[in-house]
């Protein structure tokens, strides 16, 4: 296996939009630099002042300089069959894959992050930015931001981590989505502009139909994670028919779940089995007996009554009362939890304050049973829980009346009042 080992300076500005000033390339087997390749590069458009300041180019420099497209194919012969190497592979590789997009060709390797990849195999630091990480292992680094020098340190770098691990940094090396094991009409450019961001997503197939429905707090990782997924036979039938891909970022990875949720009881998607299934009908309920003690039973949910919370099933249910009943040190018996003409079992153990038996007076008992259905009913209040928006001057917020979940939505910053209870 072979490396190629890059860094570039660019022009500046937005990361989709900025150019190649300065590349450089050092190829290297694991051991040694087998070749390497340098070039100042026309970028086609003003250098920003920063970017000036940082690199010392100018726009005189790279007057002269060729175009990309003039070393474009000399570039590719050194990168083809190689893996991607960068100190911040999110930098560099898209933007190199984004000159080659300008020129009709779709570039994809596998590529590794030294700075991911140092994170794990050299912990402990407070930096791992390539002048720092470079200080640490004692490696040189005179001029940095200028594509040589930097592909030089990064080359230190990457052979001091290459020895620590003795797969040869096997698991570290990342492999894009492959084309040709997806469906011909999926567009990768719009898939490539995804951020990774919370949000949902939907799949669709070449029928327009919805076929899953998913949410992430890294959209575009998660997708491609389906892109690429062929540990089961599902997710391989899955990938076979995704031929449309759209998203919608939150903000609020809480108001993520309550969307997918709610799309997928809408749209019921054929790969969304299980969590189309997911009802509430079971729930917990409470009455006063007739010696006045409040009990609290589980039960299936019907149209008479409300319960104090709803389950998904009867062992969940249960499992989450048996908890409740320990914490707020409620009787077992009263909790429907044991079936006993006497005493309850944890009585006998003393666990049990002895509300069964009238040992324990009803008013007390009732008090930490109302405790209870005080914290699990949020007090029967009306709030809102505020998150982060889709936006910088939006804020999400969840609607909760009187105990229950209504629903959610966004608002702009400056309407929300600075005193909540006006």
């Amino acid at each position: 296996m072979e490396f190629a080992i890059i860094d570039i300076e660019t022009s500046g500005g937005k990361p989709k939009d900025t150019r190649i000033i300065e590349i450089a390339i050092i190829i290297h087997d694991g051991e040694k630099i087998i070749d390497r390749y340098e070039s100042l590069v026309n970028p086609e458009t003003k250098i920003d002042w920063f970017v000036q300041k940082l690199t010392g180019i100018k726009d005189k420099d790279v007057e002269n300089a060729p175009k990309f497209f003039e070393i474009a194919k000399t570039i590719f012969k050194l990168l083809e069959n190689r893996v991607f190497v960068a100190h911040n592979i999110d930098f560099d590789y898209p933007i190199v894959r984004n000159e080659y997009k300008r020129l009709g060709f779709d570039l994809r390797l596998p590529h590794l992050c030294t700075i991911k990849s140092s994170r794990i195999l050299i912990p402990g630091l407070e930096s791992y930015g390539l002048k720092k990480l470079s200080k640490h292992l004692n490696v040189d680094l005179d001029n940095h931001h200028r594509a040589m020098d930097d592909t030089l340190a990064t080359v230190k770098v990457f052979e001091h981590i290459y020895n620590l691990d003795k797969n040869n940094l096997d698991s570290f090396i990342k492999k894009d989505v492959n084309p040709q094991k997806l469906h011909p009409k999926l567009d990768l450019n719009y898939f490539d502009d995804i951020p990774n961001k919370i949000g949902i997503y939907k799949l669709f197939n070449d029928k327009k139909e919805l076929i899953y429905i998913g949410k992430s707090i890294h959209l575009k990782k998660r997708i491609e994670q389906h892109l690429k997924n062929v540990k089961t036979n599902k997710a391989i039938e899955m990938q076979g028919q995704i031929a449309r891909i759209e998203y919608e970022l939150t903000g609020s990875e809480l108001v993520a779940l309550l969307r997918e949720s709610e799309l997928i009881k809408t749209h019921q998607p054929k790969f969304n089995k299980s969590q189309r299934n997911i009802n509430f009908n079971f729930g917990l309920y409470q009455y006063k007996d007739q010696n006045g003690y409040q009990n609290l039973v589980v039960k299936k949910k019907t149209k008479v009554g409300t319960p104090i919370q709803s389950f998904t099933s009867l062992v969940s249910a249960k499992e989450s009362l048996e908890y409740w009943k320990t914490e707020f040190k409620l009787c077992q018996k009263l909790c429907n939890l044991y079936t006993s003409n006497s005493a309850c079992f944890d009585y006998s153990i003393k666990q049990c304050e002895g509300a069964c038996v009238g040992e324990e007076n009803s008013e007390l008992y009732n008090i930490k049973v109302n405790a209870l259905i005080k914290k699990l009913q949020f007090d029967l209040k009306s709030f809102l829980i505020l998150d982060k928006g889709k936006r910088k001057n939006e804020v999400s917020f969840v609607v909760i009346k009187e105990g229950q979940y209504i629903g959610f939505g966004n608002v702009l910053k400056f309407l929300l009042k600075k005193d909540p209870n006006n």
